[in-house]
């Protein structure tokens, strides 16, 4: 007589947008995780990453988009319904980029749009802010958003690691 086993394996599923203007490395941060070392170009169109770690399958969103607006509202169209994390990109040499998290949030708000159960703000570039001396910090833009999650990173230089822990909020 034999049994039969049936293995079941449970895979937990996340869901991680990145959100920013254009330049910010939303598409450097996705090909760093997923391992591709060729040099991003401007995305032109949404795209979905799949990683696996362990027992989780992990969707990773770049949306693309060069203004604030235009990143809204393409984000605003997509067809995703559950969103778990939402990870708000800007470049620490850039003002500009810090303050358009506040217009692309603003936009949500105005659209009636639940953005997402998890919200952090991640500053890019944070290796050419020590070359040229300049570091904006989100803290405010934070504060005024109710994000508690802020990070700073080099999405070219920073392990894989680091950065998929910030992704999963870890």
């Amino acid at each position: 007589m034999f049994k039969t086993c049936v293995f079941r394996f449970i895979v937990r599923r996340r869901v991680v947008v990145l959100l920013g203007v254009g330049g910010v490395g939303k598409t450097t941060l996705a090909y760093r995780v997923i391992g591709l070392s060729e040099r991003p170009v401007m995305t032109l169109r949404p795209s979905y990453y799949r990683l696996y770690i362990g027992d989780l399958e992990l969707d990773l969103v770049d949306v693309p988009g060069q203004r604030a607006y235009e990143v809204a509202m393409k984000f605003a169209s997509f067809k995703v319904s559950i969103i778990d994390r939402l990870i708000y990109l800007y470049d620490v040499t850039n003002q500009e980029t810090l303050y358009s998290i506040s217009e692309i949030h603003s936009i949500f708000i105005e659209l009636n749009s639940h953005v997402a159960k998890e919200v952090a703000i991640v500053g890019n570039k944070k290796d050419l802010a020590e070359e040229i001396g300049v570091f904006i910090e989100a803290d405010d833009v934070a504060k005024a958003l109710g994000v508690g999650e802020i990070y700073y990173i080099s999405a070219v230089k920073d392990p894989p690691e680091v950065l998929v822990k910030i992704l999963l909020g870890r």
